[in-house]
């Protein structure tokens, strides 16, 4: 298993719509495409903070999905939201 983790800012103003463009949009296009979850969380501690977590089976399958043309619907969504974005792939080890 996979999990990328990325934390990002998202401005104040801009939450709402952010967060139901993800449920709308950019969440059911990751999913149709090798996600197996795709979860976003706000920071508590940081009223512009952001984490979102993308689970895949394996590389393979992260690699195709994140290369899909699909996803680039998605990807350039996300990014009309969010700033200082910063990501990690994490391998499952148990």
């Amino acid at each position: 298993m996979i999990t990328v983790i990325f934390e990002y800012d998202v401005a104040p103003e801009n939450q709402e719509a952010y967060v139901k463009a993800t449920q709308n949009e950019i969440k059911p296009l990751w999913e149709s495409i090798g996600c197996l979850a795709y979860d976003i969380w706000q920071v508590k501690e940081n009223e512009t903070g952001f984490v979102k977590t993308m689970l895949f089976e394996d590389a393979a399958t992260m690699k195709s999905a994140m290369a899909d043309e699909k996803a680039d619907a998605a990807k350039k969504l996300f990014y009309e939201f969010a700033q200082n974005i910063s990501r990690k792939v994490c391998l499952k080890k148990t």
